[in-house]
């Protein structure tokens, strides 16, 4: 009797595309038989998204106009340019204003710290990105046509000066945009203490819904910030109801986010850290804080106490104050220490599922000794992990952003500079799976200053094979030690050569839409930079109208590099990124020594096709690619 694929039952073909480890296999499969196509169509395409990004949220189709077919695309296309490092960047920068005699000047944009935020609807397909640029704050509104088409764009702003603000004491500390009622709003904090629901509808940008208590005194209006009552920080929490989480100084206070209208909002728990007896000293102050574990627990950074990570339980009875849990495993390993200095923006929970929306108590920050630490606040977990910049170890990171346990990004403050950490976890998708088979190794080889080169032979797969044979379990070299966190190193990439003028500045502020979104915002000093996942022309797969698909194809906005209209008092600026590859990214007892220097690659944008079809087998994107870099790779890649 003859079996077919075909004729087996659902559920242990469901068994079966849980195995499949690119999107290639799927679309093949689907093209087998109508009724393998009408599977993989209904059900095939979720069960490979959930399974091979389990960490990350995707937007459900019911919410948005798109298929789980179209989010299998974009994740693994998102993946691949992650790998490959296609990331391209343009700064937002205020136009110089003139001076009383004509003359330009320039602006004062090298006087605020840009905080940013951003939000994406996935049913109108809407993006919008806000941000505090002194006493203003500022908003782009963009949203999707299509495919290769331009976006609809605008862009408002809320004038500090008209509104009685003044530079300085009145600058947005804090940003954060939220759902409100059927529209969206922002949260504004300020370092005068003035805490605000604004609304964030483009017809009625700017205008005041409510006031978040105790409002400032404003017969006690000074010149000098008020320290004590300045918004260090912002958080929310959505689960049914949603709840504000501001810190001060010396105080945390928690709102419910009013339906309607409201003259003044009273905070529902207050907390004053200086009351409490486990907090070591008088003298430090609290830098921020977020919410952990579905609201159960609050995170605190806590800059110049003995005792910095720190967090808050919450129980029907109130607060209670505890030393965030020590791992001494983690502290021999490492030799790390816990009573340096951390950074106060830098909290970022982790989720280890998607089902996990702020129910974790896994969490990144960045400490002053240039380590990036990741650490369970509750018990010493085995999770817990150091990790570094290993050419610069001493480059601290002011702010963190979370992708899953795939990866997160560190804002340098060491400058212009973004670096992305892989976490290291065993990944469920690698985009290498869908390349054909080599006979050598990946290409170039990597500079690592702490891992020795892989032999072949480590790869488990024995003697050398030409192709990689499922039914033996042997596999070519290249598929394995693609792989492989040798070949897998970190990166940095540079952005001050292209802003001179801004070589002092620093990042201050991270901010992305969701976990699909292929762009993401870098707030710094005096602007916004735009990153967004763009591969170099001359890439892997056509698009449908015949060209290369360089932008997300169902995510993405094709027209990103636009220039700003003039009257948004903004332009547009087109930054150049050099790339250096750091290493594996885990801090090493022995990472204050002299290592070779990394080379800096510069983008070179298209150029003509290398490597006689090799070039979507290099490991970084076109535009780092060079012809040595094929030679080098086929004659001396593996031993």
């Amino acid at each position: 009797m003859t079996h077919r694929l075909a004729d087996l039952p659902d559920d242990i073909l469901y068994l079966i595309l849980c195995q499949l480890e690119s999107a290639r296999d799927l679309r093949s499969l689907a093209l087998a038989c109508r009724r393998l196509h009408h599977l993989i169509t209904n059900d095939g395409w979720r069960i490979f998204v959930r399974n091979r990004f389990p960490s990350l949220d995707p937007p459900l189709p019911a919410t948005g106009a798109h298929t789980w077919s179209q989010l299998a695309e974009s994740m693994t296309w998102q993946s691949r340019s992650w790998d490959k490092r296609s990331l391209q960047f343009q700064a937002l920068l205020p136009q110089a204003e003139p001076r009383r005699n004509g003359r330009p000047q320039p602006g004062n944009r090298s006087l605020f710290m840009s905080v940013v935020d951003a939000h994406f609807d996935p049913a109108t397909q809407q993006e919008l990105v806000v941000w505090g640029a002194g006493e203003d704050i500022v908003a782009r509104y963009r949203e999707r046509q299509g495919r290769a088409k331009a976006s609809k764009t605008s862009w408002h702003k809320l004038d500090g000066k008209e509104h009685g603000l003044s530079v300085g004491y009145d600058d947005v500390k804090t940003i954060k945009v939220v759902e409100h009622r059927s529209g969206r709003a922002i949260i504004t904090g300020r370092h005068n203490g003035q805490l605000s629901l604004l609304s964030a509808e483009p017809d009625r940008f700017g205008e005041r819904i409510a006031q978040f208590g105790p409002v400032p005194d404003p017969s006690a209006h000074s010149r000098q910030p008020l320290e004590q009552d300045t918004i260090n920080s912002l958080d929310i929490l959505s689960n049914g109801t949603t709840r504000v989480l501001a810190a001060t100084k010396s105080s945390l206070r928690v709102y419910t986010l009013p339906e309607d209208e409201a003259a003044e909002v009273a905070p529902v728990a207050t907390y004053n850290l200086t009351e409490d007896a486990l907090m070591p000293d008088s003298a430090g102050r609290l830098g921020g804080a977020r919410w952990m574990e579905q609201g159960e627990s609050v995170a605190l950074a806590y800059v110049g106490g003995k005792t910095p990570l720190r967090y808050l339980a919450l129980s029907p009875t109130g607060f209670s104050l505890h030393a965030a849990a020590k791992s001494e495993r983690v502290e021999k390993e490492f030799g790390i220490k816990y009573d340096r200095t951390i950074c106060p923006n830098s909290l970022e929970p982790v989720y280890l599922h998607s089902g996990a929306r702020r129910g974790t108590s896994l969490l990144l920050s960045s400490w002053r000794d240039g380590t990036v630490r990741l650490q369970d606040l509750r018990t010493p977990s085995p999770f817990d992990a150091v990790f570094q910049d290993n050419v610069d170890p001493w480059a601290n990171a002011e702010a963190l952003l979370s992708y899953g346990t795939e990866r997160f990004l560190a804002g340098g403050g060491d400058g212009l500079t973004l670096q992305i950490f892989d976490f290291r976890w065993p990944k469920s998708y690698y985009h290498t799976a869908g390349l054909p088979c080599l006979t050598s190794a990946p290409f170039p080889r990597p500079h690592q200053p702490f891992l020795k080169p892989l032999l072949l032979d480590n790869t488990g797969g024995g003697a050398a094979v030409a192709r990689c044979d499922p039914v033996t379990a042997r596999a070519c070299p290249w598929h394995p030690l693609s792989r492989a966190l040798y070949y897998r190193p970190n990166a940095k990439y540079f952005l001050s050569e292209s802003l001179r003028s801004f070589r002092a500045a620093s990042v201050w502020s991270l901010a992305r839409a969701g976990d699909v979104a292929p762009n993401l915002y870098v707030g710094v000093s005096g602007g916004v930079i735009e990153a967004s996942l763009e591969q170099t022309p001359d890439g892997y797969y056509p698009s449908p109208s015949g060209g290369v698909e360089v932008v997300d194809p169902n995510f993405g906005f094709a027209d990103w590099r636009a220039a700003a209209p003039s009257a948004s008092g903004y332009k547009a600026r087109p930054l150049v990124p050099a790339l250096m590859e750091t290493g594996d990214g885990y801090s090493f007892r022995g990472n204050d020594r002299s290592i070779l220097l990394p080379s800096l690659l510069r983008y070179q944008g298209p150029r003509e096709k290398l490597g006689a079809g090799l070039a979507r087998h290099h490991r970084l994107d076109g535009g780092y690619q060079e012809e040595m870099d094929f030679r080098g790779g086929l004659l001396g890649g593996w031993k």
